[in-house]
């Protein structure tokens, strides 16, 4: 049985889960704005568990777009860490001074990936935090591709190769990020997977914008499907940076090795959107394999048979009294019981969910919430017979 690594994105509210549930995740990985702004606490977590882990460089830089963050003071310090200031312009990273200056741009940023936190274990020592803290790999710095005629796909392409060249001993990642109607067309998909995985390139990153696995339809989720399928098929390590229990069941089917998310967030991102500010609890029903609010999920369990949690975390029950730091843990012990679980199993346990619902007269009346699991079932059954 093939059984993905799960990787979740650190914030700094979430050290103490990290400690203490250090035996159920694979890694951990740290965004370029997170290390900036933590730079002590992101060292000490990294040194003490001795997780792979690895840095996101670009995902907050990555429209040219930057304008409603310009004024962050992490964001500052990444422009001058990356030696970016010179191709800014009114909230605006103009392509035509990037290019001119793409060397040192990539060179520095492949630099931050390896050097960040081992410069600040320097000055943690005295505190006993040392050790040789490598990335397991690093990432190209990467731009949203809309269209394989534009002239960020061509941006793209040359930062692939600048990164090549200053790879040095390290497992270099090429960065895929796409717009999701890429996906439907072939030839499209055949020419980024040429013209990315390349010699000197060890393993692919994928961020598909705002693709929601629980929202998008059985068309939508096969395409998805199918292009981590040929990028599988090229014989290099395939990490989605955003991806949910779809995903993970596509890695139990070797379409994917590393799956990776925040602990209940971040599942997908869409890289328009502008945080408003602190998100509502949420809790994750296991059977369900999706999160909701927590009032809702008091409502679903009620109601539909079969969705209560007698994990440890849980308790006798969910309110919206449950402790944050209970509704995390929650999530990180379900998400490792998937990556261990048959896939089969978890095809005849969605039936069997919608089967019950449908006896009980409910799928319609809760259908924003469930149907997802049809297309997942339908989909997933139709790629395990495939991969017999």
């Amino acid at each position: 049985m093939i059984n993905p690594k799960v990787y979740y994105r650190v914030l700094p509210t979430d050290g103490k889960i990290f400690r203490d549930l250090k035996d159920y995740y694979d890694g951990l990985v740290l965004e370029a704005h997170i290390l900036e702004q933590y730079t002590k606490f992101a060292a000490s977590l990294i040194s003490t568990l001795e997780k792979p882990f690895f840095v996101d460089p670009t995902g907050k830089l990555a429209l040219l777009n930057v304008e409603d963050i310009s004024d962050k003071e992490w964001y500052l310090k990444i422009v001058d860490a990356f030696n970016l200031s010179e191709c800014l312009q009114e909230g605006e990273i103009l392509v035509d001074a990037l290019e001119q200056n793409l060397d040192k741009f990539v060179e520095s940023s492949i630099s931050y990936q390896r050097e960040k936190i081992k410069q600040e274990l320097g000055g943690l020592a005295l505190f006993g935090l040392s050790g040789n803290i490598e990335p397991e790999a690093v990432l190209t710095p990467y731009f949203l591709i809309d269209d394989v005629r534009s002239e960020l796909y061509n941006l793209n392409l040359e930062i692939l190769k600048v990164a090549i060249r200053h790879k040095g001993d390290s497992n270099l990642y090429a960065v895929i990020f796409i717009e999701e109607n890429t996906l439907f067309s072939k030839s499209t998909v055949e020419k980024i997977l040429s013209d990315f995985i390349i010699d000197g390139i060890d393993g692919v990153c994928v961020w598909v914008a705002d693709f929601r696995e629980y929202g998008e339809d059985a068309k939508s989720l096969k395409k998805y499907a199918e292009f981590f399928e040929k990028l599988s098929g090229l014989k290099r390590p395939v990490i989605n940076l955003y991806g949910g229990a779809f995903s993970i069941f596509l890695g139990k089917l070797g379409l994917l090795d590393v799956i990776v998310q925040g602990i209940g967030y971040g599942e997908y991102r869409n890289p328009y959107s502008i945080p408003t500010g602190r998100q509502q609890k949420m809790y994750y029903i296991p059977r369900l394999r999706k999160s909701v609010p927590v009032h809702i999920a008091e409502e679903l369990i009620s109601s539909i048979s079969g969705l209560e949690c007698s994990c440890e975390y849980c308790g006798k029950g969910i309110t919206d009294e449950i402790e944050t730091e209970k509704v995390k843990k929650h999530y990180i012990l379900k998400r490792w019981e998937e990556k261990h679980v048959d896939i089969k199993e978890v095809i005849n346990e969605m039936n069997e969910t919608i089967q019950n619902l449908e006896k009980d007269e409910l799928l319609e009346e809760f259908w924003d919430v469930v149907h997802h699991l049809i297309n997942w079932r339908d989909v997933l059954k139709e790629l395990t017979e495939k991969r017999q």
